[in-house]
């Protein structure tokens, strides 16, 4: 579900995900918000990722990676540039 338009997501130029966590044993989701929801994130957000947590709603599966460009750059056909050379 999404309240975006087309063009108006990271998702619909490759530079989102949506992902879901799930048990210790790999059989079940977890949906219910606990320290995982906010301890993944944190990590993602370590590694330059922007997570769900809009101003309107928070989106816990959403992470996105716009290298600071805007849905309104990403519509005139911008790209960011979101790896650095190897050394």
């Amino acid at each position: 579900m999404t309240y975006a338009r087309v063009g108006q997501s990271l998702h619909n130029y490759g530079l989102a995900v949506d992902f879901i966590i799930v048990s210790d044993d790999g059989k079940r989701a977890l949906w219910t918000e606990e320290e995982k929801w906010t301890r993944v994130p944190a990590i993602a957000k370590s590694l330059v990722f922007v997570w769900g947590d809009f101003e309107s709603f928070r989106d816990f599966p959403h992470l996105g990676m716009s290298g600071g460009l805007s849905t309104r750059d990403l519509q005139k056909r911008f790209r960011p540039s979101l790896f650095q050379e190897l050394r």
